[in-house]
Order: C-alpha cells, then sequence, then structure tokens
C-alpha cells in the first residue's frame, strides 16, 4: 500500500514476536544443556562455584519461561511494537549462550 506507510515486504510484527518466542525456547535448551553439565561437575568437584552455576543456569531457564509464557498469553502475539526489541534481546541472549556453551564443552 504506497502512501499508508506501510510496506508490504517487511516480516510483521507479530511474526517477529514469535520468532523471539521461538529463539527463547532454543536459548532454554541450550541451559538445559548446561545445566546437565553443571550438575555432573558438582556431583564430582561439589564447589560453590560450580553450585552458582547451578543456581545462575536454573534462574535463567525461569526467566525464559516466564519470559515465553507472557510472549504467548499476555501478549497472544500481538504487542504492536514488541517484536524487534523481543527478538533482539533473545538474539542477544542466544549468541551469550552459544558462546557460554562452547567455553563450557571445554
Amino acid at each position: 500500500m504506497k502512501g499508508h506507510g506501510r510496506n508490504i515486504g517487511v516480516i510483521g510484527d507479530p511474526h517477529l514476536t514469535f520468532l523471539a518466542a521461538v529463539v527463547g525456547i532454543l536459548n532454554v535448551f541450550i541451559l538445559l544443556i548446561m545445566l546437565g553439565v553443571y550438575i555432573s561437575g558438582y556431583r564430582k568437584v561439589k564447589s560453590s562455584f560450580t553450585r552458582g552455576l547451578v543456581g545462575f543456569t536454573v534462574l535463567l531457564i525461569l526467566q525464559n519461561l516466564i519470559f515465553i509464557g507472557f510472549m504467548v498469553t499476555r501478549e497472544g502475539f500481538r504487542g504492536h511494537g514488541l517484536g524487534m526489541p523481543l527478538l533482539s534481546v533473545n538474539l542477544c541472549q542466544l549468541s551469550a549462550l552459544l558462546i557460554l556453551l562452547k567455553i563450557t564443552w571445554q
């Protein structure tokens, strides 16, 4: 539609919010992998640092689940203007988690 300020070829905000939820689910899976590694390490070493990593990971899983639940139930993927900010935050977290996962495996 020309003249109405809409770009027909651009991905709509609801689709970006849905994609943000998908990335959030991916974040949870990565965190679950890391949690398994940290729990296994804690059973062997029993260090307070490893216990802290377990707590940190559990809280990030909880944060992601709450965030995904909010996007799905409260906004119904319809929150105008939320798509790109939500996707950006989740992509940043995904990048950070991938770096941390790589370090964790080494």
